[in-house]
């Protein structure tokens, strides 16, 4: 072909003594067939010298483990500069980003202690009466966190309060620790030591300073382990009660789907284009589902917001009959309202009380839509986030 293609080019056809004849075209035609193995790979024995190298490599495989090339890996970022971007970015996170939220966290904790230590020192029946308006009016918000306390205390029992007990203790005393480590300054310079050291030696300073506090880690170990285990049978609970209305949500959302495209579709086509035309059944079929879990959660907050008003109802009242009946004050009532000795078994009083309170309750949960008022929605933070993460872990 090649030879052909000279002879059609030149005027004069291919003669043995032209410099572009037959043995020159095929000199030329070797040349470049050699560079052409030159440019995809070489020569065959090139070729068989990299697949057996290949091979090799593949039979060889990495010779370091996962965990040994992580240590490896975290031992070359240990002799990185400090002005490396590696730690420019920590250090601007850890101080602008971190720092902020570990003092909103340490407000929050402040507030809880204090709310902790008002619950000692309160009594029952008046905790009872809290905790119940609490239900009343707020329960619909936070469904799902009622639920896992409801089946946490099925799963945990009298045990996991006392595992509760042994993280908060050992969790005061390590805040007590970097509270009083952070006041030494062992050269008296007037600079306390923890602001002259740097981000590194800093962590690895406050976490000697918390296993130092810790005394008994064993102790601590037991405690973590059982309430993983019961945080685990929580979600599983959780996951199996709601699975019932998602499901349903979902089989709904099936339903609509061809009826919502007839509708939708033409408009969404004629938006798109018809080069992305073939997106328009996917992104409805995902938000006619979305709208559907979505309602799905809205009805179960309807239910548990019910279920809360007539638990929170019957908390107050029993609180406050049980008051009444230590105080004497039962006892000065009129006979048509008490008897004489006075029998909460027998008496209808409690119901006069619970039932308007778990009413009231449950029509301003359904017209505030299931949300909290300023400032009720920040006093109420720390719990709103543990409700979305719950409901993150169940519906997901």
């Amino acid at each position: 072909k090649f030879e052909r293609l000279v002879a059609q080019s030149l005027p004069g056809g291919i003669s043995s003594s032209d410099p572009f004849g037959p043995a020159a075209a095929t000199g030329m035609l070797a040349e470049i067939q050699e560079q052409g193995n030159a440019l995809i790979g070489g020569d065959d024995k090139d070729k068989d010298k990299m697949k057996a190298a290949a091979d090799a490599a593949k039979k060889e495989g990495r010779s370091e483990s996962d965990f040994n090339r992580a240590i490896a890996y975290i031992k070359d970022l240990k002799d990185l500069p400090d002005d490396s971007p590696i730690k420019q970015g920590i250090r601007c996170f850890l101080k602008w980003g971190i720092k902020p939220l570990i003092v909103i966290a340490m407000a929050y904790i402040w507030v809880g202690k204090q709310l902790y230590k008002v619950y000692k020192m309160l009594p029952m029946n008046l905790i009872n009466i809290i905790f119940g308006i609490g239900l009343c009016f707020f329960g619909g918000v936070y469904f799902t966190s009622i639920a896992a306390i409801e089946a946490a205390r099925q799963f945990g029992g009298a045990d996991m309060w006392e595992h509760l007990n042994t993280v908060w203790e050992d969790g005061g005393r390590v805040a007590d620790a970097s509270v009083e480590d952070d006041k030494v300054d062992a050269n008296k310079n007037q600079i306390p030591d923890v602001e002259e050291m740097s981000t590194s030696e800093l962590i690895n300073h406050k976490a000697f300073v918390a296993l130092r506090a810790v005394k008994d880690p064993h102790r601590l170990q037991k405690a973590i382990i059982a309430l993983m285990q019961v945080y685990v049978a929580v979600i599983a609970v959780l996951k199996v009660q709601f699975a019932k209305t998602v499901a349903i949500s979902l089989g709904i959302a099936e339903q609509l789907s061809l009826p919502i495209t007839r509708m939708v579709g033409p408009l969404l086509c004629s938006v798109m284009g018809p080069d992305l035309n073939h997106w328009v059944p996917t992104i409805i079929d995902t938000t006619v589902k979305f709208i559907a879990v979505w309602f799905a959660t809205w009805i179960q907050a309807i239910i548990s917001a019910f279920y809360s008003g007539l638990k929170g109802g019957r908390l107050v009242a029993e609180g406050i009959f049980n008051i009444a009946t230590e105080r004497g004050w039962m006892d000065k009532l009129p006979d048509c309202l008490a008897s004489k000795p006075f029998d909460p078994d027998k008496s209808y009083l409690d119901e006069c009380i619970q039932y308007p309170l778990a009413a009231v309750g449950f029509y301003m949960q359904i017209q505030r839509g299931f949300t909290l008022d300023f400032p009720w929605n920040l006093i109420c933070l720390p719990l709103t986030i543990v409700e979305w993460f719950l409901r993150f872990q169940v519906y997901t």
